[in-house]
Formats: C-alpha cells, structure tokens, sequence
C-alpha cells in the first residue's frame, strides 16, 4: 500500500553568505521564516516548518499556496528530494515526480538518449523503458528532433519530452509541480487527457497548481500552504473557499 507521511518536519535550507547578511536583516522574505544563522555567518530560510501530512492510496491532493508559500519546496520533500533537518519522512511505493522539463536530462543527449537516461533515473527495467518507447515518442510528438540534443529544444519541447517520460512509468505516487503552465494549447489538452487517465490509477496524486478548474478536476483534497505551513488539509470545496477568502 502507498503512502507518504511527514510528522512534525521542517526544512531550513542555507541561501547564501556574507553579502546576503544585510538583506535578510533589512528586510525577511514574506512568505517564510528567514533568519542568520550567526555562528557560521550563513543566512538561512526556514522554507518548510511543523508539517504534518499523511497521504494515503486514493487522496488526489492540489496544493494552493502564493508563490513562495512552500508549495514546491514541500513537494521535493514528499519526493524524498530534500529531506527534513527536523521531523521525520516515510514513505512506500514508487513515486514519479514532474517538476521541471530541465532537471534529469542530459542536454548533450538526444531526447531518444534521455528517454533511457531519464526513465532508468524514475526506475523502469530495460525491459520497462523499451516497451513504453515508442509511446513516449509519439506522445511528446518531437519529430526528427527526438535524435537532436536536448539543448537544441524550446522550454514547450523539453516538458513535452518531461512529461511523456515521467508519466509513462504509471506510478504509484505522482508529484507534479505547475506543469500545465508550459506548453501550447494542444499539449495542455492532451497532458490533461493523459493526467485523467493516470489519476485513475494512481494511488497519490499531489498537484501544485495556481488553476483552481485543474484541482477540481484531478483532486478529491487540498492542501493549503501559507509560509511553509500548512494552513489546511482536506476537502476541494472547503479549501479553496478558505484560501480564497484569505486574499
């Protein structure tokens, strides 16, 4: 059975030296915990604080939030990507992550490279990759250059390229961070179309989103982040309302 849980975590993360010093004095970030940690002059963000969270098969949660509130910063914590200096992690299944169409590929490679590179990083078998590859082509929809270097692509080629990679492994867990903000009108109809499908098999979903259409359409919970806290966990309709009202 899948699950992630998060109890009493929280995240400092340093964020510079010496010439961030004043800065931080002058003036703290208005949606997380700022302070400097003086004995090693490095100034510090408390970017997640207190979190308790327990996603279990089934929950489908959007997460709201302003930019800056911890919205993905909480997200790569649910990946395993950045692990918390307070409280504790667990989690159980295979989780896939779309975060950004940049991060693990090569962009010497070719995007037929990096669907190998890319897909054995997410943990498919040789045999995995191999049967979801041509898929995975005819999804991202590249053309000729799916045997081009990766630096060679636009932002919209390089997350459908992302996108038809990190969502063929049919996971247990699927973390997606603003993914519909990239891509021409086509691509968003066609990602939803694959995200509808994938939901239904998922056992997790956590979506992090401004579109509060895209959380009623994919979630069945929202978790809502207000500097590095969660403000609210639970129902789609409630939270919103309440997010809503806090602007």
């Amino acid at each position: 059975m899948s699950f992630i849980r998060l109890k009493d975590a929280s995240l400092t993360l340093p964020v510079g030296g010496r010439h961030l010093t004043g800065l931080f004095q002058r003036k703290k970030s208005a949606n997380t915990d700022a302070r400097l940690d003086v004995r090693n002059n490095v100034s510090m963000v408390r970017a997640l604080r207190d979190i308790n969270l327990d996603l279990v098969a089934g929950d489908k949660v959007g997460l709201v939030g302003v930019n800056g509130a911890g919205k993905s910063t909480l997200l790569r914590v649910l990946a395993g990507i950045y692990a918390p200096t307070e409280g504790a992690y667990e989690a159980q299944g295979n989780i896939s992550t779309l975060f950004s169409s940049v991060v693990g590929m090569e962009e010497y490679a070719s995007g037929r490279e990096n669907i190998f590179l890319s897909a054995r990083t997410l943990g498919m078998s040789r045999q995995e990759i191999a049967a979801a590859k041509e898929g995975i082509i005819e999804f991202a929809d590249l053309g000729d250059f799916i045997d081009l270097p990766v630096r060679l692509y636009s932002a919209g080629m390089k997350t459908r390229l992302g996108f038809a990679i990190a969502t063929a492994i049919k996971p247990e867990i699927l973390l997606i961070d603003e993914v519909f903000g990239v891509g021409d009108r086509h691509f968003s109809q066609r990602a939803y179309e694959r995200i509808s499908d994938i939901v239904g098999r998922a056992g997790i979903l956590a979506l992090a989103t401004h579109s509060d259409l895209t959380i009623q359409k994919f979630c069945n919970k929202v978790c809502w982040v207000e500097k590095g806290q969660v403000r609210f966990f639970g129902p789609v309709d409630e939270g919103l309302e309440l997010y809503r009202a806090s602007a």
